[in-house]
């Protein structure tokens, strides 16, 4: 009988844990995902009557209104669509494997990699906003580039006044200022790796790249799959700081900078409704790109 009632107590204090657990995020996923967005889900199925009587009508014009100009011959949509993607394709292939490279060679470090290192974090120290002014400096009319072009002889670039230049002007800058931004994941990491296979590796002859993609890139991959499935849920809100550079002029809107125009006015009128069918749009369409990511790099499967 004494027993059976410790085995109660036991089963209920494992219950009780499991009970407290799980509302932690379930009570989270309700306020701060459910609670703050619902308003925008019931938003995305009105239309305001322009009447001043402060009426709403349910309907599906805001997503009729979407496909509508998505399929336009000069649709807005595309051009920011095609944008965000490129931003994406930046930081999933260029930013991500160099952020890693660059992290193992100082993890080997490697002669001067402390100056490496320093200059690397440099934009995550600095404020974004500061390091803006300075890249626009440098490139900008008065500034060290441009008396380069005029010393040569050379009509100078105007970088972010020209469709032409204005969006590779702001890749360079999330390029450099994003490499800091996953060293401390990625030199945390490299660094729990077992010294003994390291030096097996070099005894079996393994050189930097293959010690790199044999052996560190498989230890890792738990860090390095995170972040993969995160850079993809950003698929669809992917975006350079616009607003710093060209407040989305020049051809360089991308999709979360013109929804944030939308909601805020500062490309013109205000469109609560249409902006929340456009979120809504965009997230059911991410969500089977981040499911396959989940599913290949399978992070959170049981082994």
């Amino acid at each position: 009988m004494v027993k059976d009632g410790i085995k109660r107590k036991s089963d209920n204090g494992r219950i009780l844990f499991i009970i407290v657990m799980l509302a932690i995020p379930i009570i989270s996923f309700l306020f701060f995902y459910v609670y703050v967005n619902i308003n925008s889900i019931i938003m995305a199925f009105q239309r305001p009557r322009y009447d001043g009587s402060g009426i709403y009508d349910w309907t599906f014009d805001n997503f009729r209104m979407f496909f509508e100009e998505l399929v336009g011959s000069d649709s807005d949509i595309l051009l920011c669509l095609l944008n965000t993607v490129i931003f994406f394709c930046q930081d999933m292939f260029i930013s991500l494997p160099l952020s890693l490279i660059i992290c193992y060679f100082i993890f080997k470090k490697i002669s001067g990699y402390k100056f490496f290192r320093t200059v690397i974090y440099l934009p995550i120290i600095i404020s974004s906003t500061i390091f803006a002014t300075l890249y626009r400096y440098l490139v900008g009319t008065g500034g060290p580039l441009f008396a380069f072009w005029q010393s040569i002889g050379k009509e100078p670039i105007y970088f972010f006044a020209n469709s032409d230049y204005a969006l590779t002007g702001i890749l360079f800058f999330v390029i450099y200022s994003s490499l800091g931004a996953r060293f401390v994941l990625f030199g945390g990491a490299m660094n729990a790796i077992d010294d003994g296979v390291i030096d097996a590796g070099k005894i079996d002859g393994a050189g930097t790249f293959r010690e790199l993609f044999n052996i560190v890139i498989p230890a890792i991959w738990p860090t390095l799959g995170t972040l993969l499935l995160l850079s993809s849920v950003g698929l669809f809100t992917a975006s350079g700081p616009i607003l710093l550079f060209t407040k989305g002029e020049y051809r360089t809107n991308t999709l979360s900078f013109w929804i944030y125009g939308l909601t805020t006015g500062i490309t013109g009128s205000t469109d609560y409704e249409y902006a929340s069918a456009i979120g809504i749009v965009f997230t059911l369409l991410g969500l089977p790109l981040v499911l396959v990511v989940k599913r290949l790099t399978g992070i959170t499967e049981d082994k």
